[in-house]
């Protein structure tokens, strides 16, 4: 339930690709990236009173290292014969109370790229997040 911004290369393309089907327009496009999904997402965020680490320090959306989900290689041909390869998408999260949005010192999405380098084994990648204790938060 990220932004469009949390998709790429081409946004347009997940929001085309899936649910085309689906009886509310709001409904239709990637699962996770929905409108209404983003709505509901965003609502939960405030309902909970919380906030998305990652963002914290990173405000400004770039699919490219961002996201920490990759399409695979194709299985039986080139590796652009995947249907979603050299495709991303942002639908892991670090969820803290806001209060401690200005405690977090470091986040970063550990593996990248279309090869998928440092997703050990798994289509989605280790996301770390480290909070400042004690005297040191914010």
């Amino acid at each position: 339930a990220a932004e469009w911004g949390d998709v790429g290369p081409d946004p347009g393309w997940f929001r085309d690709k899936n649910g085309q089907g689906a009886a509310h327009a709001d409904d239709r496009g990637q699962p996770g990236f929905t409108p209404n999904e983003q709505a509901r997402f965003r609502s939960l965020l405030a309902a909970g009173g919380l906030v998305d680490a990652y963002r914290t320090l990173h405000p400004v959306a770039n699919w490219a290292t961002d996201v920490t989900w990759r399409g695979c290689a194709g299985k039986d041909g080139p590796p652009a014969a995947g249907r979603y390869y050299a495709k991303g998408m942002r639908i892991d999260y670090v969820l803290v109370d806001r209060r401690l949005a200005g405690s977090v010192v470091r986040a970063e999405v550990l593996g990248g790229g279309a090869e998928r380098r440092g997703f050990l084994g798994s289509d989605h990648c280790p996301l770390l997040v480290e909070l400042a204790a004690g005297e040191e938060a914010k």
